[in-house]
């Protein structure tokens, strides 16, 4: 079974959309073939340009391989527009697996989005599915995703105008996620014992907010990459600041669902 997603009083079946499961495919890919498999996806030259150039300050290449992403998965890439993320996970994943490209619903949605029109008319993306929900109407269906990439918006989970209940979203990411499963996150860094308040000030957040909200939900921290992590950054600009944007200093998390 393929995930189903509501938003509103739309229910969208994968299976329905593609039109049959995905092939089986063998998932015990030893680390070096891993790593092979996602330098190619990053390397692809049907990556959109707009994206690619970015690789350099976002390293999605060490990022993936840190997650373990591999062949024949299902991912949910959250707030996917602009697919950067999405294009690189869809050549990880394969013809067996499965990416979900998640927008809100105010995007505009299929035949008319951009970036839905970029999926389907991509031959690279053939495998990515557009969903279109608020991050309050998001459900998946239970034990569907093996992984699930949060990427710069946990903070918007404390953005004043989106009133999401934390709680509840993270335990419809529990529910979703396989046991085993995982969950990345990578967010700006609010500084240590900055408010949740920042996510609507500054659009930065502490990590130890994430740590916290994540384990009460009762995911398990596995680890955490510093990679993205700079000196440079002033944590009380807003990462729209120009002094700052492009640049700031991002943390990087890995949790597994039990």
């Amino acid at each position: 079974m393929y995930p189903i997603f509501k938003s509103g009083l739309v229910v969208l079946s994968l299976s329905l959309i593609i039109g049959c499961e995905a092939p089986v495919q063998n998932l015990e890919t030893p680390v070096q073939n891993l790593e092979t498999i996602v330098d190619a996806a990053v390397n692809d030259p049907a990556r959109a340009q707009a994206n690619s150039v970015r690789d350099s300050l976002r390293m999605p290449g060490d990022v993936i391989k840190f997650m373990g992403v591999k062949p024949g998965d299902t991912v949910l890439d959250m707030v996917s527009n602009g697919g950067y993320y999405a294009e690189i996970l869809a050549g990880v994943v394969g013809d067996g697996g499965r990416v979900i490209a998640h927008m809100f619903s105010n995007s505009g949605m299929d035949p008319n989005n951009a970036y839905a029109e970029y999926i389907r008319n991509k031959d690279h993306m053939s495998n990515v599915i557009p969903i279109y929900a608020d991050f309050k109407n998001l459900v998946v269906e239970e034990n569907s995703l093996d992984a699930v990439f949060l990427i710069q918006n946990f903070h918007d989970f404390y953005f004043d105008r989106f009133d999401v209940d934390v709680e509840k979203i993270l335990a419809m990411y529990s529910s979703a996620i396989k046991s085993g499963g995982i969950m990345a996150i990578i967010d700006h860094d609010a500084g240590e014992g900055a408010p949740s308040s920042s996510g609507t000030t500054v659009h930065r957040i502490d990590p130890m907010i994430v740590k916290r909200d994540m384990e009460k939900a009762g995911f398990e921290f596995v680890g955490a990459l510093d990679i993205l992590k700079n000196d440079v950054d002033d944590p009380s600009k807003s990462v729209f600041d120009e002094s700052v944007r492009g640049k700031t200093s991002r943390f990087i998390l890995k949790f597994r669902n039990p």
